[in-house]
């Protein structure tokens, strides 16, 4: 896939997770939660949104580091997967 595509993918990705923020933070804020399982369920539906995202980062920047002479892109990866992990 084209790195502009995966740009978007990802900045789309992105977008819904904030719109399943925003929209949590407009119920709570209107006191409009009435169901905690489903007000946590969205969260944790925000929260996955969020993880994919960073995962989906992840990968791209391997992808990207590739071109790096040997030691730098084993640092590169490393941190990235480094950071992953600590999720």
């Amino acid at each position: 896939m084209h790195t502009d595509q995966k740009k978007k993918l990802l900045i789309d990705r992105l977008c819904r997770a904030e719109g399943q923020v925003r929209a949590l933070r407009t119920k709570l804020g209107r006191d409009e939660v009435t169901d905690c399982k489903a007000f946590m369920s969205q969260i944790k539906a925000a929260r996955s949104a969020l993880k994919r995202a960073s995962e989906q980062y992840v990968l791209h920047h391997i992808h990207r580091c590739q071109h790096l002479p040997s030691g730098e892109r084993d640092k590169q990866i490393e941190e990235a997967l480094s950071i992953l992990a600590s999720d």
